[in-house]
């Protein structure tokens, strides 16, 4: 993967260096849940170019059981190079809950669950194999028990589309309600981290930082859309604010593919602009115009979120 507009050559060397939140879609995955051979080449490729651009990469990844987040983004801080200059070791990846799809139970599960459902049929439908299914609505072939899942792996990926259209319609947005809140309380949550990191270390006067101070957020499928659909704004050449809805349309081109980023740059995380502006990994989206965050909206989800889970708590 080369360097283009938008590709993290852009953490780059400044006279003010500033701090990246970056969230990574986890890299490609079997259909078992773990990473693929070719996922784990592609999450080390994306450390080795950050580490030549930052001084600080900590991650934070999704705790979803087969570990395909926190091995994405175990691997891009590895591989970057980059380790503490108190420790003289590699940041340690920490695992948080609420950016994976366990976010969605118990009450919005049976949506995941077609969602799931529709990319498998699909997968199995391109790959010749039966979509038959039993008497309780159940697919018969088990995509998880087929050979060569190295195979299989990149044409899941491709298809994902299939259950992401499902889940991203308006009949289901509480889900995405649900997703982009999870997302929205993880980044105020590193919004306040970094805080601290700058008034410690970065706002003295003798500090001497030169490159940027990066932190990644590793999470799943949809996260991202659903935080752009519920806090996002784009901006076209007309200077007309809209909504984002449609994510496969020309303007915006295209779903968050597999071990991609987008990156949230910030000069001062205790004094977060009203639209945050969002950077884009590739030089295809979006096609005219700008992305950023509402920071209002932002807080309102983050709101939201503590609402939700404390009243989980109590029940």
């Amino acid at each position: 993967m080369g360097f283009e507009e938008g590709d993290p050559k852009e953490i780059t060397l400044e006279k003010e260096p500033k701090y990246v939140f970056m969230i990574t879609r986890h890299a490609e995955r079997l259909a078992s849940g773990e990473l693929s051979p070719e996922g784990v080449e592609n999450a080390s490729g994306k450390g080795g170019q950050i580490g030549e651009m930052a001084e600080v990469l900590k991650a934070y990844a999704s705790d979803e059981k087969s570990d395909r987040a926190f091995v994405t983004g175990d691997l891009i801080s590895e591989k970057s190079g980059i380790k503490s200059e108190l420790t003289g070791k590699q940041y340690v990846t920490r695992k948080v809950e609420d950016i994976q799809y366990g976010i969605l139970n118990p009450d919005l599960k049976k949506q995941l669950g077609k969602a799931s459902d529709l990319i498998n049929e699909e997968t199995l439908r391109e790959l010749g194999e039966s979509t038959e299914r039993d008497e309780n609505g159940k697919l018969k072939v088990d995509l998880t028990k087929l050979p060569d899942q190295e195979k299989i792996a990149p044409i899941r990926a491709k298809n994902q589309v299939v259950g992401f259209r499902y889940i991203l319609r308006e009949e289901n947005d509480e889900a995405v309600t649900r997703m982009a809140m999870g997302l929205a309380q993880q980044l105020n949550h590193e919004f306040e981290i970094a805080g601290r990191y700058n008034d410690r270390y970065r706002s003295g006067e003798d500090a001497n930082f030169k490159k940027d101070a990066v932190l990644n957020t590793v999470t799943h499928g949809m996260f991202m859309e659903s935080l752009l659909k519920k806090t996002g704004i784009m901006i076209g050449k007309d200077e007309q604010e809209m909504p984002i809805s449609d994510f496969e349309s020309e303007g915006f081109g295209g779903f968050i593919d597999t071990n991609e980023s987008i990156y949230l740059d910030i000069k001062n995380p205790n004094d977060l602009p009203d639209k945050i502006p969002v950077r884009f990994e590739g030089g295809n989206r979006p096609a005219e115009g700008k992305v950023f965050i509402d920071k209002k909206k932002l807080l309102a989800l983050v709101d939201k979120y503590k609402e939700w889970k404390a009243s989980r708590e109590s029940e």
